[in-house]
């Protein structure tokens, strides 16, 4: 197997993939490393044993990444191999309307987790596939939370400890 394979569950093979759909490509990516590219493609490759790719460079190549294209195949790989999941975050301070669109969008994920489970107790047995959809069902609902709660933690300011009246039902 070579490190072009596209395989999530490792995050250099990860990075690769997501690398080779970076404008400019491998190329690209090792000038603004400060790797010369011949370097960099000697990195992804299993033929040439003596190079790796360092966990700097790949913190900065999959930043450069994710900032030009929004793919984090290399990050999402490193949470899997710890048994943990990637959870983007919004970044901006949220307004109301996001706050409500938020919380909907945690609801909606809730019901999908729901109906997925009831869909494969349907026979009463529950398939590898089954599995495989109530994982990703889970995980959504898992990012939709987190997401939901940076929102609301966006509303905070520092010192703001007023318990505000319609927060304080008891």
């Amino acid at each position: 197997m070579t490190h072009a394979t596209p395989d999530r569950a490792d995050p250099v093979l990860a990075l690769h993939a997501d690398a080779k759909h970076y404008p400019g490509g491998i190329a690209a990516l090792a000038r603004l490393i400060g790797r010369s590219p011949g370097i960099l493609y000697n990195k992804f490759s299993d033929s040439m044993p003596n190079y790796e790719v360092t966990d700097h460079e790949a913190d900065a190549i999959a930043a450069a990444i994710l900032e030009k294209t929004g793919a984090t195949g290399y990050i999402e790989a490193k949470c899997a191999g710890f048994g943990g999941l990637f959870v983007p975050l919004p970044v901006s301070e949220a307004g109301e309307g996001d706050l409500l669109q938020a919380q909907l969008e945690m609801m909606r994920r809730f019901g999908e987790l729901a109906h997925e489970y009831t869909e494969s107790r349907r026979d009463g047995l529950i398939t590898l596939d089954e599995v495989a959809a109530l994982r990703v069902a889970g995980n959504r609902v898992v990012r939709a939370v987190y997401a939901f709660l940076k929102e609301v933690e966006s509303q905070v300011k520092p010192g703001d400890d007023v318990v505000h009246p319609i927060s304080a039902v008891r």
